[in-house]
């Protein structure tokens, strides 16, 4: 009869894994039954009674109280190397046994408070009894230490390849082993300090030993995904690990389905939300090009305005003194001309000296230069080429400033009062061209390589649901956020009807491409675990390998795209494939060997 203990944990997920594994240890019930009824009273496991004042825990109760790294059997609750049920190689008949505490008479600081401090220095690491001073590790105590890619052994405390009880056929009797540390002697550096520099006797030489085989589940070591589920981070697209079922009839119990990956066309689209934002390539602020006191509006906040328009009137002492500065330009050109005209008749006459006629070609030259020098003046001010004629006609030196429209749209803001005096940097209006608009949008993390400029979106509105409105994405963020972990995104969609407004939210559907004649698989096949995608495909009756796939984007109709890592005649675990998530998973639960 096997008895289980159960722990009882917070969280629905870890509980329903254990709940799982305990339907799966059920499948060997039947096949067991005989053997149970003929057990010894000794393999029936009960739990561990002991004592102590109210309010107070022991280590038996209190994981926290239990030395660290030394390994717990959570089946018979004592430490494994006193656990003489699982490990009864290690019972020493000459010493009292605690059968209340489960430690060695000599040992028990719970019997005797006063063994306390002096068994604090005592090093148990995984069952395998070492020793060393109190500040220092070891490969066998601290992971850190062990060798790069060499497999190890958690049940046994030592590297694979030297664990006579899982790996029986790599034994080589005629070599001396060393028992504490595991490890050949000829390769021990922890008893022999003078091995630690030679690298060859570090690492194992592999040439014509027999490859690692973990005997339990009757698959390479290599390609055990319940003894070495870290593997799994390593895995290449199309790789595998091996999961052993406990019995032929447990993917029967419990109630796996296998499906062939069908082929066809993935059209895949990611529902988004939205805001709209007014375009900023037609979005202007408009602002005055000189300081002055603002004489006339002639605009308000939803006026459609063309370009040149004019939209208020700004008297500026600064416009006034440009003007005059144009109007002298020109009466100061007019009157070197007119000498230097003079001067050439003289010269040619041979009346006046050459020399005069050189100043006075000077004087016209720089009198020309002021004149292109105000003129530009007036036109950094607004003004347009007529309106520079208009003021070289009129002498005109009035001091109004006009401030005009940069392109055609709407005003959707004001900020002009009449009156009021203004610098050449304040904005008076802001002005959109509302024929086009930006859509945001904040794209998850997952997603976001799908996401890619000059795809298509369709943009819906509360308010009229039946209108689809297409657009495309002509930005896509090339950083996260780093508050929302959103990828920042932004598309272009016309607004010839006016619909959209500024600030407006939207449901948008972003094309992610179709995939065609590709592998699809229901999506509740494929697993992620810890950032990859995996799916479950059968090899035996009891046998399935967690495979490793490329997906394509995320389609319709529960579909998902498979685009490495798959065939066609691969037999997939589609409904029950998380009690395969949960066999694969049960050995980072703590899952091991279990006595019956």
């Amino acid at each position: 009869m096997t008895m289980i203990r159960l722990h009882w944990f917070r969280g629905p997920a870890v509980a329903g894994l254990l709940f799982t594994a305990l339907v799966l240890a059920a499948c060997d019930n039947e096949t067991n039954s005989s053997a149970s009824s003929d057990e010894s009273p000794q393999s029936v496991v009960t739990p561990a009674a002991h004592a102590h004042d109210a309010g107070e825990t022991c280590y038996m109760c209190d994981a926290s109280k239990r030395e660290t790294g030394r390994l717990w059997c959570r089946e018979h609750s004592r430490y494994e190397d006193r656990c003489w049920i699982c490990q009864p190689q290690l019972e020493d008949a000459s010493r009292p046994y605690c059968k209340e505490h489960f430690l060695y008479e000599d040992e028990c600081f719970l019997c005797d408070p006063s063994r306390a401090t002096a068994d604090e220095g005592d090093d148990t690491s995984g069952g395998v009894i070492h020793g060393h001073r109190a500040d220092e590790t070891c490969f066998i105590c601290d992971p850190a230490k062990r060798e790069s890619g060499r497999l190890w052994c958690t049940e046994h405390s030592r590297y694979e390849d030297r664990c006579w009880i899982c790996q029986p056929q790599l034994e080589d009797a005629s070599r001396a082993f060393c028992e504490e540390h595991g490890l050949y002697e000829d390769e021990c550096h922890l008893c022999n300090p003078d091995l630690r520099g030679d690298a060859s006797v570090l690492t194992p030489g592999t040439e014509g030993a027999p490859a690692l085989f973990c005997n339990e589940h009757g698959v390479p070591e290599l390609e055990c995904g319940i003894c070495q589920p870290q593997l799994a981070d390593a895995l290449g697209v199309g790789d595998s690990l091996l999961v052993r079922m406990p019995s032929a009839r447990s993917a029967e119990m419990a109630g796996l389905t296998l499906e062939r990956p069908g082929r066809g066309d993935a059209a895949a689209t990611l529902r988004l939300l939205g805001e709209v934002r007014y375009n900023g390539n037609r979005r202007a602020k408009v602002t005055p090009l000189a300081s002055g006191v603002l004489a006339d509006i002639r605009v308000d906040v939803g006026d459609v305005v063309e370009t040149g328009q004019i939209l208020a009137v700004v008297n500026s002492v600064g416009v006034a003194q440009a003007k005059a500065e144009y109007l002298s330009a020109l009466a100061e050109l007019d009157v070197k001309t007119m000498t230097f005209e003079r001067e050439q008749r003289l010269v040619e006459e041979n009346i006046a000296a050459r020399r005069d006629f050189q100043e006075a070609e000077g004087a016209r030259r720089l009198a020309e230069l002021a004149v292109r020098r105000t003129h530009q003046q007036l036109l950094n001010l607004g003004f347009t080429e007529s309106e520079v004629a208009d003021i070289a006609e009129s002498q005109s030196s009035s001091s109004d400033l006009y401030v005009r429209a940069p392109f055609d749209g709407t005003v959707v803001e004001r900020a002009a009062v009449l009156g009021e005096a203004i610098g050449s940097g304040g904005s008076l209006f802001e002005i959109a061209d509302l024929s086009t608009m930006w859509i945001e949008l904040a794209v998850p993390e997952e997603q976001a390589l799908h996401i890619q400029r000059g795809g298509t979106i369709v943009a819906r509105v509360r308010a009229l649901p039946q209108l689809s409105i297409e657009g495309q994405i002509t930005w896509v963020s090339p950083q996260i956020d780093e508050r929302t972990r959103m990828v920042r995104a932004r598309a272009t969609v016309p607004n010839d009807r006016g619909v959209l407004r500024h600030g407006m939210f939207t449901e948008v559907a972003a094309a992610l491409g179709d995939v065609r004649n590709s592998l699809l698989v229901p999506s509740e096949s494929v697993h992620n675990i810890d950032g990859t995608s995996f799916v479950f495909v059968r090899e035996d009756a009891d046998l399935f390998a967690v495979r490793r796939v490329d997906l394509g984007p995320p389609g319709t109709a529960g579909m998902v795209a498979i685009l490495a890592g798959l065939t066609e005649t691969d037999a997939v675990v589609t409904r029950g494939s998380f009690t395969m998530k949960t066999e694969f998973l049960k050995s980072r639960l703590g899952a091991g060997c279990v006595d019956d």
